[in-house]
């Protein structure tokens, strides 16, 4: 295991050309990872890497192993994984960021199902907005991210989960007060509820149907702002004005024409729901099994 060990962190500090960002990786001190390195330098009898200018570069022996321990590494990883799962004896401490809006929407049920088949896993949930998971992911503070539209980081790995339909709505006594609504035009001159005060939602809709009333729309503030969707329908239900709203949410008050839909023949929008981890980091058999539990339940 010890030898497995030096192969492992000679594969991350090829891979990122550096001795700090391979240690911040795998939570070790730059001695411990420079000693590893040159444990199997001796144990090979090969100089793996040349430096020059403080910086390190592959030697083509380097370059060589590299190839083969990555291959061999990735597939007894996996055989390892599997072996774990199978056996059925997960354990470990997950740790999971996300909105309270998306942590009740998705991981309830999700997590009452996971924790049936693995007891042994304890699960810790932080309640944050999407920037703060993303920095905590990226840190090593958090093992699985769950926010809306990633950003295009290159630390982060990336696993696109789901996608929530969106429908344009007010109440029915919201309607009652205004003329009918037949344009979009109308629609940016009335009370506009979103996650907010620029109105972001509204701006993306308005962009898929008449992009020349984004303008006009960029003038206008919400009437109200607020960034969870829960929130956004309770205004809406009280008739405070119009809201993009996840179609889920609101299929009951379609139904019984509490709310109506907007332009019901204009193109809608959604969004996208992703899990993020950290990139290159090799994670632990139960946190591997959760994310695969969440593919397969969407």
């Amino acid at each position: 295991m010890r030898h497995l060990n030096n192969l492992a962190t000679f594969v991350q500090v090829a891979k990122y050309e550096s001795v700090t960002k391979a240690a911040s990786r795998l939570y070790l001190t730059q001695q411990a990872v420079s000693h590893q390195i040159k444990k199997l330098e001796e144990e090979l009898g090969i100089v793996l890497f040349k430096r020059h200018n403080r910086k390190i570069y592959l030697t083509p022996e380097g370059r060589e192993l590299l190839v083969t321990a990555d291959k061999h590494l990735s597939a007894l990883e996996e055989e390892m994984i599997k072996v774990k799962r199978d056996s059925g004896s997960l354990f470990g401490t997950l740790s999971i960021a996300c909105t309270m809006e998306l942590a009740t929407l998705l991981l309830v049920p999700v997590i009452n199902a996971f924790k049936k088949a693995h007891p042994q896993v304890n699960i810790e949930i932080e309640l944050q907005d999407d920037a703060t998971t993303v920095n905590g992911v990226v840190n090593g503070k958090t093992d699985i991210g769950i926010v809306v539209f990633s950003s295009d980081n290159r630390l982060l790995e990336v696993y696109p989960f789901r996608s929530e339909a969106f429908v344009t709505v007010a109440s029915r006594q919201f309607i009652a007060k205004h003329d009918e609504i037949t344009d979009f035009k109308q629609v940016v001159d009335l009370d506009i509820i979103d996650y907010q005060m620029d109105c972001p939602s509204m701006k993306t809709w308005l962009g898929k149907n008449d992009k020349k009333l984004v303008k006009r729309l960029e003038v206008k503030s919400a009437s109200i702002a607020a960034n969870d969707d829960r929130l956004v329908k309770d205004f809406v239900m009280a008739g405070l004005g119009i809201a993009n709203l996840p179609r889920v949410l609101v299929e009951k008050e379609l139904a019984s024409k509490e709310v109506v839909e907007i332009l019901p023949d204009s193109k809608s929008i959604s969004a996208g729901i992703d899990l993020v981890t950290m990139k290159d980091r090799v994670l632990p058999a139960h946190i591997v099994a959760f994310i695969e539990h969440l593919k397969n339940v969407r």
